[in-house]
């Protein structure tokens, strides 16, 4: 492309403007000329004939005027632009013709034809490219004979246009040269401004200093868009300082994700996902290379009490100092998780003597106090130990088997280690067997329900308590403190709750409420039952179906459950209130360290826990805390019952001191419907 810059554009535009002004106007001045000359030639002609026409009346008025005309005639030889004149009587007979200058220095000379000359109107007319001039000679009245005089009009016409034009075209290029000149020095003036511009643009595109400024130069518009480039570079400046830090933050956070992906938010230990990769790589490289490898599950003991009576922020500072400690027990090459919760994973690549002296380090380290906000907090740590080549490298198995290795350690006492055994498979897959054969053994009326008396402190039953039963065809009889835990940890509690009371409703519309004096049935939750939003619809829905009268009907739910669930737990208590249900707080003083709760939620009754009825006579503290609890429920109006009653001493001690409610062996085993029957029939009869 030619045109390379603005400077350049801008000379061609003005070269080509000033040269088509110049030319429209050198046009318009040669048209004005040829106008102007044609005017003054016609002019001349009319005068010069006018003349002639006068001086004639004189020459044809003698007898003799034929010398004399020729003579006459003869004088235009001076006109150099006349062609030919001829002079004709009245009746348009050629009497005398001549021959011009203009004639005879033509060319092709083309002699005009006088003797047959048509045009007799008087005046001056075209012809061709020659003017004809028509006279008469002598008055109107008396005419003597007519003039025509023709003279060449295009010949000195072009003649007098180019001397014109010769004259006239120097100036005007020079005239032009010189706008053409001031343009370019104006033009690069103006626009140097501009080829700065350009260069500035440049050097900020390579630099991407975006703080740069550019001088104003120039005037009008140039120096209006300099001053706009500085205005857009300090925006340019603002944006790019933002998206910088928009970029340094998303980097940030991009980092913080990748953290948040593979570690603990809380701990800082690498979290079980990454952990899980991290151990499948290890077994890989293991077995290839025929050595083994070591998986710890680290499980604290008493952290749930922690949470309970301290607080989950206390919870949340304990798991990070247990963590530390973790850390600085296990050597650097083995690596430590958080598996979820209060459990921890530690990958060893120790030999089975060091595995010992880490266990042993682990346990008695965890057991030391941790201060925590003031706080001296105690927990315990139970650990299970794991080989790689026990589970043939499987990273499930691995893990499973520490686990229950772990669950070993628990049930030997606690605050303990305990290396995996196969012997251990045989609990762990009873377990497995337990919790798939719940929905199954539901399905085939395998649980049914037991109730066991509530009496007063006379011995009159009160109300009775349905606890659930299993006699599984596979598995035969399934004791509850083993089928219900397992149900709580695999999700089927829920299933069993609603059976029980799907049940219970159904006894206690066939029988419990025709009894001349009705008895009261409680039916325990579990803590996941609180956490389900449908569960008190479920409970509605069933007492219309069954219809069974609402206060018969008494759920009784754990301290444990209801504090873990303090909200949720709150609005089913109000809700079964609602409906005419008693509610009912079992193994109470196990759970929580403050009591201001017991004020704010409908608890129609309190269940003293079995081991502090079990500890009645033992010491006198231990007396003096049952006092407290059976005082502390009068003052706040609620009935109190003792569970685990099983010795006369704890009968007459609570008798004594105002319980006015027991439950425990010594006054009846729990029993199937039937029985309860005949032993209600049976209290009757004695009283």
């Amino acid at each position: 492309m030619l045109i390379k810059s603005i400077r350049t554009a801008v000379m061609l535009l003005s070269l080509v403007s000033i040269a088509l002004v110049a030319t429209s106007v050198f046009y318009s001045a040669l048209r004005e000329h040829r106008e102007l000359y044609s005017r003054y030639v016609e002019s001349d002609l009319k005068a010069l004939s006018d003349n002639m026409a006068n001086d004639l009346v004189g020459v044809l008025s003698r007898s003799d005027y034929f010398f004399e005309l020729k003579r006459y005639l003869l004088s235009l030889e001076p006109y150099e632009n006349v062609i030919g004149a001829a002079v004709y009587d009245k009746n348009w007979n050629v009497l005398e013709v001549y021959a011009g200058q203009a004639l005879l220095n033509r060319d092709a000379p083309e002699p005009v034809n006088f003797s047959d000359w048509k045009i007799h109107h008087q005046g001056v007319h075209r012809v061709d490219e020659n003017l004809a001039a028509v006279k008469r000679i002598g008055e109107s009245s008396l005419v003597i004979g007519y003039l025509v005089l023709i003279i060449d009009l295009e010949g000195p016409l072009h003649t007098s246009t180019w001397n014109l034009a010769t004259r006239i075209l120097p100036v005007a290029i020079a005239v032009i040269l010189v706008l053409v000149g001031l343009f370019y020095a104006l033009a690069s003036r103006w626009l140097w401004p501009l080829t700065q511009l350009s260069q500035f643009a440049r050097t900020v595109q390579e630099t991407k200093d975006y703080s740069l400024k550019f001088p104003v130069y120039g005037k009008y518009e140039v120096s209006s868009l300099s001053k706009d480039i500085n205005n857009m570079m300090d925006a340019i400046r603002i944006e790019s300082d933002i998206n910088q830090e928009y970029v340094e933050l998303l980097e940030q956070r991009r980092e913080e994700m990748e953290y948040l992906a593979n570690y603990d938010s809380l701990t800082r230990l690498l979290n079980r996902q990454s952990f899980m990769l991290m151990l499948e790589r290890s077994l890989d490289a293991a077995k290839d290379q025929g050595g083994d490898l070591a998986v710890m599950f680290v499980d604290l003991d008493g952290f749930k009490e922690v949470n309970d009576t301290l607080g989950h922020e206390v919870g949340d500072r304990l798991l990070v100092e247990v963590a530390a400690r973790l850390k600085s027990y296990v050597p650097r090459k083995d690596v430590v998780c958080r598996h979820g919760g209060d459990e921890f994973l530690v990958l060893c690549q120790e030999s089975d003597q060091a595995l010992v002296q880490l266990a042993e380090n682990i346990v008695n380290g965890l057991k030391q106090i941790f201060l925590i906000n003031s706080w001296e907090v105690r927990v315990g740590a139970s650990v299970g130990i794991a080989s790689a080549s026990d589970s043939e490298f499987d990273t499930q198995d691995t893990i499973r088997n520490a686990d229950v290795a772990m669950y070993a350690a628990k049930k030997a006492g606690k605050s303990r280690y305990s290396f995996f055994e196969r012997e251990m498979l045989i609990d762990h897959q009873r377990k497995i067997d337990i919790a798939n054969a719940i929905v199954p053994g539901i399905e085939r009326n395998e649980f049914y329900i037991y109730y066991q008396p509530k009496v007063n402190a006379a011995g009159k039953i009160q109300g009775v308590e349905a606890l659930i039963r299993w006699q599984s065809e596979a598995l035969g009889c399934v004791s509850p403190s083993d089928f219900i835990p397992i149900a709580e940890q695999s999700g089927k509690i829920s299933s069993l709750t609603e059976w029980v009371i799907e049940h219970v409703c159904n006894d206690v519309k066939l029988y419990f409420q025709t009894l001349n004096e009705p008895v009261l049935v409680s039916v325990n939750l579990s803590a996941y039952d609180l956490k389900r939003y449908q569960f008190t619809d479920f409970i509605k829905s069933t007492f219309e179906k069954s219809g069974v009268r609402p206060d018969l009907i008494e759920f009784e739910v754990t301290e444990h459950a209801y504090l873990d669930n303090f909200d949720m737990a709150n609005q089913f208590f109000e809700y079964v209130s609602a409906l005419g249900c008693r509610v009912a707080l079992d193994d109470f003083g196990t759970g929580y360290s403050s009591l201001s709760y017991l004020t704010r939620i409908p608890i129609d009754l309190i269940k003293i826990d079995k081991q502090f009825v079990e500890n009645i006579g033992s010491t006198a503290r231990d007396d003096a805390l049952v006092l407290t609890i059976i005082e502390m429920s009068k003052r706040l109006g609620m009935e109190l019952c003792a569970e685990g009653v099983e010795t006369n001493d704890q009968y007459n001690f609570l008798k004594m001191h105002g319980c006015n409610m027991m439950q425990g062996y010594l006054f009846a085993k729990p029993m199937k419907l039937g029985d309860l029957s005949k032993y209600l029939e049976q209290s009757e009869i004695r009283a």
